[in-house]
This record gives C-alpha cells, structure tokens and sequence, in this order.
C-alpha cells in the first residue's frame, strides 16, 4: 500500500529522534500495543534479500534520483540492515530526508493523532559548554506534570553530567529505547537558578497540533495582530482549523503572525488548508503548490488549489511567520505556496531547506514504511528548489526563555515590532523598549491553549 506525502522532518523514524544541533528535537518513538519497537528494530536490520530487492526495485522506479544510483551487490550481508542500504543508496547531498519508519506509529500520528512521547522538545544554545534547553513542553506526561518549562537547562540525564557527553549522546541515550513505559531522570536547572531532579516517561498520547492562539493589541496604535502556533500537520490539525477560524472571525485583525518555528512539516492537503485560512480573497483557480514526479511518472502529477472557508480572513494583505531551521518540509511550503499572493514575512532564522514530497510504501507490511523523495514541490510561479533553506526576512535568534504568548518572547516581539514600524528591530531598537518601557502590548486569548506535534499524507 501507498501513500503520497509531504512529511515532517523528524518524523516516527525507526531511530526515534532526528534533528539538527541548531533546531529543536523531539522525543517520538512506537506507540501501538501489538507490535514492540523491538519487533520493528528487529525486522529493519535483519531484512532477507526478498525485501532488499523489493526495497531497491521501487527506488528504482519512484525516487527523484533514480537515474544515479549505485551499483551495489543486495546479497552484501550489511544489507540485512535497511537503514545501510537506503544510505547507501542516497543522492548526495541532495537528499537529507529519505527514511525508514515504524509504520504503526507512522500510522497513529498521521492519521489517528496519537504519538507515543515524553512530551517535549528540545534545543541545543551551544556544543561548548552544552546547554540543552526546553523549547515546548506538551499540556500532558510527565515533564509537564513536574512543572518543567520552556527555558530551563538539563544539567544531567540518568546522572550523566552534561558536561562530559556530547549533543549527539544525549539524544543517543533519551531515544536509545523507543518503547513505552521507558523512564529517564533528569537535573534541571530553572531560570531563577533553583536545581530539581525529575523522573520522566515516555507515554501514549492524543495530539493537538494548534496549539496556542491568541490577539496581541498594540495599546498605543490599536493594531490588532492575531497568531497562531501550528506545530505539525496531520489529520487531527484538519479538524482543529474550523475552530481557529472561528478564533480569529469578526476580530478586525490588522495582521497575522504564523508560529511555524518547530513545525517539521505534514500533510501537503492540510498545509494548504491553513493556508487558505489566511488567504480568503483567493479564487478557486490559485493554485497553492504542484507536485512534480520523476520523468516515469510525470503522469501523478498533483496541484493543490486554495480552498474558500467562509470565515477564512479576506483582508490581509501580508502574514507574518515565525521559523527556525525545525520549520521544514510543508511548513516552508506554506510560505512558498502564498508568496505569489501576498507580502511573506518570515521572522527568525533560516528554513531546513526540503522542497520535496516523498511516498509512504509499506515495505514490511505492519512494521516498517518506506518514505522516499519522490517529487518536488512548486508553487504557481513554479518556484521551488529552495534546498538550501528560505531566509528569513528579519534574522532573530529563537531564545527559549519567554513564553510564547509573551509579547517580548524573541520572535513574536520582532514581529510586533514590524507590523508596527514597518522594518526588522534592531539591537538599539530593543535597547529603547528595555530603558524607556515604551512597548506596551495586550494579549487576549482567543482560544484554548492545547498540545501538538505532526506530519502529510495523500493516497493515491
């Protein structure tokens, strides 16, 4: 069985946590009750030569780069791991994203919306000395239960001192298990200097990708912004978006901040649903994005048009979207399908870089997709290619210490600014507001702040 999709980054890879030093990580691993994430490890690295040319003989035919790849001799018993060949088999450096994954767990996060996790996410500040810090913590499980928050610092895990391991073991080690049940202590440091040890475990969980929205009114101008944090697209995003529509109707916004800045990706049909939200005054002709097969397939070419909600927002004329290199895949593609039509404002630091879709192929039936590249993304200008990332109109640093519905918060206080006065702020500018406390800005919860995280699929 098949499935056409966009998907996120980090998504349920068979290694559970994938990320860049510089992103935000998230915990994922196999949340099904049948099938072990033992069963899963075991079938990945001890595949017979039956599944390694079934593997081999669909990359032949799908992949975006079928005409270079290697020789290679499939009866290589290195082989009998998957994740071997398919890197061996990669384009490089083109394609960063092919990957094997848990196909229960795939299957529960994209279209059922439950995920097993500890519940939060977390960003390297620095290599030397390590700092890990919490970006997001989810409404559920453990972290959240113990009071932990966006900002605190893990000093240890399993009293392992940060200080004597690497970023790369510490994600080693919170994801050398993926099953359920498994348990981690960790020190963490609270920004008022207070140290506490937390036991934290990984658990099942029903998702809530929108997770926080809200109106910021500037008291001085008046100026109404809305924003919305969105942190995946799956089927369960789908069926948030009429109520965040709802939110933001008859509210008079002067403009919109997108939170996309640990949204890895998704759903391309979902991703084109918010984006309609905020492009109201489409027709039904504009096309949101196209995606283009190989030169055997040109035929499943597919383009995605906006939709028209009756309370999608009408008058904007810019959206303003907050990114980070975790925004990835159909979160870029967000930016990239409204570009034609409107002014986009991205505030933060530079996008992964994927204008690819890749397919959902059931390799080992109950145990393990195969997701390779498979297409390019473009927009109605046919532009797309954007592989070493989207710049960011305004370069700000994503400092995990505020709030995100705090109107100082690094990202959203840049975006204030510029909905304001027109240009990015500045180090001076930020000066200003500290000494003279001139920024004085209102927020309204418009909706219940919720939990999330995501994922695209498409049958065909």
């Amino acid at each position: 069985m098949k499935f056409r999709f966009l998907p996120c980054l980090w998504l349920i890879a068979l290694a559970g946590c994938v990320g860049g030093n510089s992103g935000s990580r998230t915990d994922i691993a196999s949340a099904n009750n049948s099938t072990t994430y033992e069963d899963v490890v075991k079938a990945a690295t001890t595949a017979p030569l039956s599944v390694r040319q079934e593997m081999y003989n669909y990359i032949e035919d799908e992949y975006l780069w079928y005409a270079d790849l290697p020789e290679i001799n499939l009866n290589d018993p290195d082989y009998a791991n998957l994740s071997t060949l398919l890197e061996d088999l990669r384009k490089v450096p083109e394609d960063r994203f092919s990957y094997l994954a848990n196909a229960v767990s795939q299957s529960q996060r994209f279209q059922l919306g439950v995920s097993g996790t500890f519940g939060f996410r977390y960003t390297i500040r620095s290599e030397d000395p390590l700092d890990i810090r919490f970006t997001s913590v989810d409404d559920f499980g453990t972290v959240a239960a113990a009071g932990i928050q966006r900002g605190d610092r893990i000093l240890s895990i399993d009293g392992e001192s940060l200080d004597t391991i690497t970023a790369d073991e510490f994600g080693q080690i919170l994801t050398a298990d993926g099953s359920l049940g498994v348990q981690h202590t960790l020190l963490v440091r609270h920004p008022d200097g207070s140290e506490a040890e937390y036991q934290i475990t990984r658990t099942e969980h029903a998702l809530s990708p929108i997770r926080r929205q809200q109106i910021f009114t500037d008291s001085g101008s008046g100026r109404r912004v809305g924003y919305v944090q969105v942190e995946e697209f799956i089927g369960r995003t789908a069926e948030q978006l009429p109520q965040m529509r709802a939110g933001f109707a008859n509210q008079a916004l002067d403009d919109v901040i997108l939170d996309l800045r640990y949204n890895g990706g998704g759903y391309v049909s979902v991703s084109r649903d918010l984006a309609s939200s905020f492009y109201g005054q489409g027709q039904a002709s504009d096309i949101y994005t196209i995606l283009q097969y190989n030169d055997k397939n040109r035929d499943n070419d597919i383009a995605f048009p906006y939709l028209q909600y009756s309370n999608a927002i009408n008058t904007l004329q810019r959206i303003f979207v907050l990114t980070t290199s975790s925004t990835c895949s159909a979160s870029e593609e967000v930016i990239n399908g409204l570009k034609p039509f409107m002014e986009v404002i991205t505030i933060g630091e530079i996008t992964c870089g994927k204008p690819y879709a890749s397919t959902q192929y059931e390799l080992i039936p109950g145990l393990v997709n195969m997701n390779i590249l498979d297409a390019r993304s473009v927009n109605a200008n046919g532009e797309g290619d954007f592989y070493n990332g989207l710049p960011a109109t305004c370069e700000v640093h994503d400092d995990p210490v505020l709030p995100f519905t705090d109107p100082e918060e690094s990202l959203i206080s840049a975006a204030l600014f510029y909905a304001e006065n027109n240009r990015c702020i500045t180090a001076a500018d930020r000066q200003v507001q500290t000494v003279s406390g001139q920024r004085k800005v209102n927020r309204a919860p418009v909706a219940e702040e919720t939990t999330a995280q995501g994922a695209v699929v498409l049958q065909r």
